[in-house]
């Protein structure tokens, strides 16, 4: 049996256990077993060179956008499998091999360069929440908020940011007068006027801090997100002049399909990545 390379798995996800122990990891399948190769990082890229293998899946680009790894792209050439990985920062890696069927080849991608962007960084999260709703199946507005809240919170947490959320429990619970933080990020959902669907950021109005701050934000959620981009759009937050505020509306209450993406596990996720990815290109 010819031996090929059959699949990628890339594991991104907020809480798995790489992510946690400040890894990205990247696993290619092999059919049999480990092909000779060579690995070499040059500034951004690691290259991983597979010789004498065929490659028995899609080639091209597959977007990653965890924090440090933009995309992974896949090749034949010649008889060989290039597969290149493009990093957000300069970073190490560490390669590990388990042999089975399928035999794995792990690439382990060092996030510390993210912990030098975020450490000591105050940020505090305020997930919306009303008695409420308009959604067409009934679902309030800090269920959804609450989990990607959650989410975020533990992506800026694991990566030394001094970051918090206003409540859990009660919304009563939350003091946004006395708030010690740099950036503060409000996340709820809003009525569209038009019937049309996707998500928009919000800036305070004449702060150009909070302006830049939502240009990142914006351009990080329309990477990672399905819905499409409605804009940037200026608000009056209130808030003292010490804090950034952002105000971030991941989906449409009452649009059928934005419902259907809020009650999502996974576009959840891609909502709390998208915006740690804003901040930390933010602040880098």
């Amino acid at each position: 049996m010819l031996n090929k390379l059959t699949n990628i798995r890339i594991d991104s996800a907020c809480k798995s256990l790489s992510i946690k122990e400040h890894k990205s990891l990247v696993v290619f399948d092999f059919s049999l077993d480990i092909p000779s190769h060579q690995a070499e990082i040059h500034e951004n890229t690691i290259k991983i060179i597979f010789s004498s293998v065929p490659l028995n899946m899609p080639k091209g680009i597959y977007k990653v956008l965890d924090g440090i790894i933009s995309s992974v792209e896949i090749k034949q050439q010649g008889e060989d499998i290039v597969a290149s990985l493009y990093l957000d920062f300069p970073s190490n890696f560490e390669v590990k091999t388990i042999k089975g069927i399928p035999s794995q080849f792990e690439v382990y991608i060092d996030r510390s360069p993210l912990i030098e962007v975020l450490k000591g960084r105050k940020i505090t999260i305020n997930p919306g929440f009303s008695k409420k709703t308009k959604s067409p199946t009934g679902l309030f507005m800090h269920i959804p908020m609450m989990g990607i809240a959650k989410k975020l919170n533990f992506l800026l947490s694991n990566c030394k940011a001094e970051s918090k959320i206003t409540w859990e429990k009660d919304p009563q619970e939350r003091n946004l007068n006395e708030l010690d933080s740099e950036i503060l990020i409000d996340l709820y959902t809003e009525a569209s006027f038009k019937g049309e669907s996707g998500f928009k950021v919000y800036y305070e109005t004449q702060n150009s801090t909070s302006f830049d701050l939502a240009k990142c934000v914006n351009r990080a959620m329309e990477e990672k997100l399905q819905l499409p981009n409605l804009g940037i759009f200026e608000k009056r937050f209130g808030y003292k002049n010490s804090i950034i505020p952002l105000g971030v509306v991941p989906a449409m209450e009452d649009v059928r399909i934005d419902d259907a993406h809020l009650r999502d596990i996974d576009y959840r996720e891609k909502v709390a990545q998208a915006i740690f990815n804003g901040i930390v290109k933010f602040y880098s």
